[in-house]
């Protein structure tokens, strides 16, 4: 059974996510986690922009894949190397009733990086934007910094607001509703901290009568609990399905289970940047070279990583083995990136070659309360490499502190978890392995990978651009700066007579609920 969940969330199948709805009910869905905010604009969190997506349009849609499709803007095209042309959906109206513009476009693009008081904004969206430009009441003129063949892409993560609610909105009157009006298929109705918020349907909605009438949210942080609150009927659709429970929810006919291949991509990073490291040393203990710097340990290290193994033991079934950033049909995946084979006396031999016929001692670093089944990973990890000669001790710790660690390179090997926005292989590329990027937490330094990258990042010929994405995951998978090890699958489980069209970017959206 869970081999058939895994075949169909690596094909993907397209939903009527656009259709309007003859739905008149109330929708109950349980999510593992509360947004920071409920201002659009204020922190780039998955758990923040999928409720955001209820109440706000972008400029383009995703779908289940991550392909765009036309939204608030009905076409797009670049127009010389550094400037693009959005056509704009005439007879849009906020929820307060004023009519949407080109205005607003260009306001949103204004207010995504200067929000009050915000721990991290929208701002890596539109980081390559030079000036935006009302042309008309329907068409808006981008111009970038650079050539960005990714803005539509990138712009399909930004949520438009209207100019009318003023740069110096807080984020506070999002919360409360004072400010919170959108252009979306929902609007907001009530937010209580620590229990859950409610949207009523938009019957005026430019994309069709919405699918519920009310959609409430109940944060239940416990994955057992929001089990049991599914079986029990307090809620119609859970998210993050404990992958301990799928096998028994797969079971009961009362209960339908949907799974998509997300673009998490699960790796470890490798501190190659520095000569030594107090995280590894010889097996007396004693200081040595930083032996990650050697190819020959980087690649005996993939050699000694089961992935198949993490897949069906760790991840029990529900996860996708990899070796590349994306998963086979994303952009930017590689057909002739092979996964390693498990080799553990191809690793041992070298990292004999390398001058460690005995192995080493190597701290890793892990979160163990972020992704799906963390510290369980790390664990096997070390028990991977103990059959190789490399001592593993393995230290997790807290998602809120292990970043700020990691950005301040204390971890010699550190588990990364890291989705792509854009559906495509550069949105992980560019700052994880790029030099001088804050995120590349190895410090790996390539001056062909370097100009390959910001190569297929400055142009609009999309032949190139792919040529170009395709020869920088080359050199990623030859120099192996990281190790990837799988993308984890997405679940979701609803009650009988309802459905969910699975989502490659893990989003829960009452737009993608479906009554059967």
């Amino acid at each position: 059974m869970r081999h058939r969940i895994i075949k169909a969330a690596t094909a993907g199948v397209l939903g009527a996510f656009w259709s309007a709805g003859i739905l008149a009910a109330d929708l109950k869905i349980g999510v593992a986690t509360e947004p920071t905010s409920l201002d659009p604009h204020f922190q780039a969190l998955n758990s923040n922009h999928e409720l955001a997506m209820h109440v706000y349009d972008t400029l383009m849609f995703q779908d289940a894949k991550m392909r765009l499709a036309p939204a608030l803007a009905s076409s797009w095209k670049s127009i010389d190397a550094d400037t693009w042309e959005f056509k704009l959906r005439k007879g849009v109206k906020f929820h307060n009733g004023v009519p949407f513009t080109a205005r607003d476009v260009v306001f949103s693009i204004q207010r995504a990086p200067k929000v009050p008081n915000a721990p991290s904004t929208y701002r890596r969206r539109v980081a390559n934007v030079e000036s935006a430009k009302v042309i008309d009441d329907h068409t808006v003129h981008i111009r970038t910094k650079a050539p960005t063949p990714l803005l539509p892409e990138n712009l399909a993560q930004l949520p438009i607001v209207s100019e009318t609610v003023g740069m110096d909105a807080d984020p506070s009157q999002f919360n409360d509703g004072s400010k919170a009006f959108g252009t979306g298929p929902y609007r907001f109705k009530e937010f209580v901290r620590g229990d859950r918020i409610t949207f009523t349907a938009n019957n005026t909605w430019w994309g069709g009568k919405p699918k519920w009438d009310t959609v409430t949210f109940r944060w239940i942080t416990s994955a057992p609990a929001r089990t049991a609150a599914l079986l029990s009927g307090d809620v119609d659709v859970i998210a993050s399905v404990s992958t301990t429970d799928v096998a028994k929810l797969e079971a009961d006919a009362k209960i339908n289970v949907a799974a998509a291949a997300s673009t998490r991509l699960i790796y470890w990073s490798l501190d190659v940047g520095s000569e030594t490291t107090p995280n590894i040393t010889a097996k007396d203990g004693a200081s040595i070279p930083n032996p990650l710097r050697d190819l020959r340990v980087r690649k005996a290290l993939t050699l000694a990583v089961d992935r198949n193994a993490i897949v069906d033991n760790v991840m029990e079934g529900l996860a996708v083995p990899t070796n590349q950033i994306v998963a086979e049909g994303f952009g930017g995946y590689h057909e002739g990136i092979d996964i390693p084979q498990f080799d553990p006396q191809a690793a041992k031999k070298l990292l004999a070659e390398a001058g460690y016929p005995d192995g080493f001692k190597l701290t890793i670093h892990a979160t163990n309360d972020r992704y799906v089944n963390d510290a369980k990973l790390a664990q096997a990890i070390a028990q991977m490499y103990a059959q190789v000669g490399v001592e593993v001790k393995v230290e997790t710790m807290p998602v809120a502190v292990y970043y700020g660690k990691a950005r301040g390179h204390e971890f010699a090997m550190a588990q990364i978890g890291w989705a792509t926005a854009t559906g495509e292989s550069s949105a992980i590329l560019s700052p994880a392995l790029l030099k001088g990027k804050r995120n590349n937490y190895g410090r790996w330094e390539n001056t062909e990978f370097n100009t390959v990258l910001k190569g297929a990042l400055s142009t609009v010929d999309l032949d190139q651009y792919r040529a170009k994405l395709a020869r920088a995951t080359e050199i990623v998978a030859e120099q192996i700066p990281m190790i990837p090890t799988h993308n984890q699958v997405a679940v979701w489980a609803t009650r009988k007579g309802f459905s969910y069209e699975a989502r490659a970017s893990e989003a829960t959206l009452a737009q993608a609920v479906s009554a059967e």
